[in-house]
């Protein structure tokens, strides 16, 4: 249970930091690293890890700048798709990148398994 929230403070950290100067999508190399170098038990529990990190980081930096602008620009991004509200749109990016999120961190811990020796021998 500690090594998954390590993990998952560790790409909520480098994520940050990353995103900060490289662009939006830098946070799926972030977690697929992650879940590459860190061994976690199962690709769900990776999946899990990776989905909640980016899925706080990215919903809870919107909050953040939505309060800043007084939820001037998720209210008017909520009405070009579809009349949604602007808490609504805040919710729907931390789930589009905690999506997003989950599947990097799964690609990279399945990634390491291929490159695992299995114990079986040839010949």
């Amino acid at each position: 249970m500690k090594k998954i929230i390590f993990e998952i403070l560790l790409i909520i950290v480098l994520g940050f930091v990353a995103q900060l100067f490289l662009p939006w999508w830098i946070i799926m190399v972030v977690a697929g690293l992650v879940g590459f170098f860190f061994k976690f038990e199962n690709s769900l529990s990776s999946y899990l890890a990776g989905f909640l990190a980016v899925s706080l980081l990215w919903g809870g930096f919107a909050g953040f700048l939505d309060a800043s602008n007084l939820g001037l620009l998720s209210s008017k991004m909520g009405e070009l798709f579809g009349g949604m509200g602007g808490s609504q749109m805040i919710y729907l990016t931390g789930l589009l990148g905690g999506i997003l999120g989950g599947f990097a961190a799964m690609t990279g811990t399945l990634g390491r398994k291929m490159f695992e020796k299995t114990g079986a021998t040839t010949g």
